[in-house]
């Protein structure tokens, strides 16, 4: 089951950037790219935590996606969406995601995603999870992400 059918789809009475967060899972569910990029800023950026990586710029975010559909996503074979929580700033999506292994093997990452609200899309995502799932996702964009800046 996907994220978007275990959601309902975009809930009724949202405003606009939230319905855009949740037409964004929509697209990732489809694999669209293209839908998928048009729900972001131009100046979009992955953040990602604990590990304290950025992944910005419009090219660089579509060379994820093109690996993402192309490699990553057929690896994961299966989603629990625990909650999602909406406000005037974002979207948050806490969710299990099993990756399946080359060696047959399976593991269930349980993950965090934050879709910040820009002015009029998205301005990224700040995903919370384990080191291993983000060389799963991202693959060798991992090496290519800056050290975020500490913002204390």
């Amino acid at each position: 089951m996907t994220r978007t059918e275990q959601i309902g789809g975009v809930p009724a009475g949202l405003d606009a950037l939230a319905q855009m967060a949740f037409r964004h899972i929509e697209a990732e569910d489809r694999g669209d790219i293209e839908a998928t990029l048009a729900t972001f800023e131009d100046d979009a950026s992955f953040e990602l935590y604990p590990c304290a990586l950025r992944l910005s710029g419009r090219e660089r975010i579509r060379r994820y996606y093109e690996q993402f559909f192309a490699l990553a996503r057929p690896r994961c074979t299966g989603y629990t969406v625990h909650g999602q929580a909406f406000g005037e700033n974002s979207l948050t999506v806490e969710i299990t995601v099993t990756v399946a292994y080359p060696d047959a093997s399976r593991r269930a990452f349980r993950t965090m995603t934050v879709f910040p609200y820009g002015t009029t899309a998205l301005r990224g995502e700040r995903i919370y999870a384990d080191i291993e799932f983000f060389r799963v996702i991202f693959g060798p964009l991992l090496a290519e992400m800056e050290p975020l800046r500490s913002s204390v």
